[in-house]
């Protein structure tokens, strides 16, 4: 078995910059993508062996549990490193990432955009990396007490929209039991993420990040989460629109 590999920091900022540029952006549709290898370096975790053929690019939520599984020993630590998932993104997942986001059909700015989003970690963040985003979705929602424990984890991979823009944010990606109990009310209430989840996710989060400006999340369990939820439930369910969530942040 292969140690893991990952870019040096100054390599990866010079692919960024080409693609920036322009410069790169065409590679970016080849086959395969030719990066320097002397511009890496090795960590201490392996490189796991057919991952690749595990991947399902029409599945969101196979995927993830395939990546996650082959990755379930790397540390949150590791898990937020850009050098990581840069890496993996332009070499062992390059065909998967392709066919997940396609970027041949784009326009050069778009498609700029699209490559620093998913396949580097841009300025909307981590969730939109297209390997980094399948890990921690997993990672924040496995749960090994449940007789299936990837129970909650499909109710996240619903709604990419919504899992990335409501509930995956910083917030939750530090607090775990956070987004466990929140999916556990998920899961006895599937009303409410059967339609108008986008908006419905969004209201849970911004609720529950506005909560947490005065009150100290840290020590506090599933449990507690879960029943922030339940006590605004009625709330939850009265959001249909967008004009819905504006007006039931406001009261």
């Amino acid at each position: 078995m292969e140690l893991q590999r990952i870019f040096k920091q100054s390599y990866l900022q010079t692919l960024k910059e080409q693609v920036n540029s322009g410069k790169s952006l065409s590679l970016y549709d080849g086959e395969a993508f030719d990066i320097d290898l002397s511009q890496t370096h090795t960590i201490n975790i392996y490189t796991p062996q057919g991952l690749l053929e595990k991947m399902n690019h029409m599945s969101d939520f196979e995927s993830a549990v395939a990546l996650y599984e082959a990755y379930k020993g790397i540390t949150p630590l590791i898990a937020t490193m850009e050098s990581f998932w840069a890496y993996i993104t332009h070499t062992e997942l390059f065909e998967y990432k392709k066919n997940r986001w396609p970027t041949n059909l784009e326009s050069d700015e778009k498609k700029k955009n699209n490559i620093i989003d998913h396949w580097f970690i841009g300025p909307r963040g981590i969730l939109r990396n297209a390997i980094a985003s399948l890990w921690w979705g997993i990672y924040l929602t496995v749960d090994d007490k449940r007789e299936d424990k990837y129970e909650l984890s499909r109710i996240f991979f619903k709604n990419y929209t919504a899992r990335v823009m409501t509930i995956g944010t910083t917030l939750f990606i530090r607090h775990r039991e956070a987004m466990i109990g929140i999916f556990e009310f998920l899961a006895d209430n599937p009303e409410i993420y059967e339609e108008h989840f986008e908006n419905r996710g969004r209201y849970i989060s911004l609720y529950i990040n506005r909560l947490g400006a005065v009150k100290q999340f840290s020590g506090l369990d599933r449990t507690f989460f879960r029943k922030i939820c339940e006590n605004i439930k009625d709330d939850i369910l009265a959001i249909k629109t967008r004009e819905d969530l504006m007006n039931g942040m406001v009261r």
